[in-house]
């Protein structure tokens, strides 16, 4: 018996009582779990912060619950429901958000699937709503470990150098692993223009996905320069720095109980 792959869109703009969405040639800005969760604590930030109206929700049977390791690498997984505020609960989904201003934009929260060909089927979804309303350009975030800066690649070599007046230099990273690049690449297929942007980032060997909120600021920061939009980023360096104490204190606790288990017991 075959397993049936499917993914599905509930508008939530439509309907009786509601108010309809108008957007014109937006901006699509894609975030999910990935390196150092830089891209999706951007996107929080931009739901949290510009006050968007969610307007989609895209569910799958791709999505699991609960992952046990790295999401963007299909790390081990559980299907099941997440709770939302109120202990209610609901399907996991990517979200998408509407930004209505002289540069419309649409923010989506994006979501990993548990393997490729779920993947596939959800960045498939995506760039058709995408399409659906126009969209000018995507822009998908994530980070990198081996260069300075903001690093990019885009769909052209013409975008890539209209963003290097932003100081976007082009990337050596030779892949981005994940849903957010993969709407990048599948777009392309479908005539959307697209870059990916990679902030600096280090390895957290234990948690690769242990937020890197100094990584997010930078990138948080371009992404207001382009789009010309006000955002603060002040709490994010406050995050960074407290996190930063919490790292230097496992780190001495850990040397600690290294050098308590190196000290002679005293039997003999």
């Amino acid at each position: 018996m075959g397993i049936t792959k499917k993914a599905w869109i509930n508008y939530r703009d439509k309907g009786r009582g509601r108010r309809r969405i108008h957007l014109k040639e937006p901006i699509a800005i894609v975030g999910s779990s990935g390196l150092r969760s830089v891209g999706k604590i951007v996107v929080d930030e931009l739901v949290k912060k510009t006050d968007p109206r969610i307007f989609a929700e895209l569910y799958s049977y791709g999505f699991p619950s609960v992952y046990y390791g790295p999401s963007y690498l299909g790390a081990p997984s559980a299907a099941g429901a997440k709770m939302a505020k109120g202990n209610v609960a609901h399907l996991p989904s990517v979200e998408f958000y509407a930004l209505e201003q002289n540069q419309d934009i649409i923010i989506t929260r994006g979501y990993q699937s548990y393997n490729a060909l779920n993947q596939y089927v959800v960045a498939d979804k995506v760039t058709d709503l995408f399409k659906k309303y126009h969209v000018k350009m995507v822009i998908s975030l994530g980070a990198q470990v081996i260069e300075e800066g903001i690093t990019g690649c885009a769909t052209d070599t013409a975008l890539l150098e209209e963003m290097h007046k932003f100081g976007i230099k082009k990337t050596n990273v030779d892949r981005f692993i994940g849903f957010s690049g993969l709407v990048v690449a599948i777009g392309r297929e479908k005539g959307l223009k697209g870059i990916c942007l990679f902030a600096n980032t280090t390895h957290n060997l234990a948690d690769p996905e242990y937020p890197d909120f100094y990584a997010a600021k930078e990138l948080l920061e371009k992404i207001r320069e382009i789009l010309g939009i006000a955002v603060d980023t002040s709490d994010l360096e406050e995050r960074g720095r407290a996190e930063g104490r919490i790292t230097e204190e496992m780190q001495e606790q850990g040397q600690r109980r290294e050098q308590e288990a190196e000290e002679p017991s005293g039997y003999v």
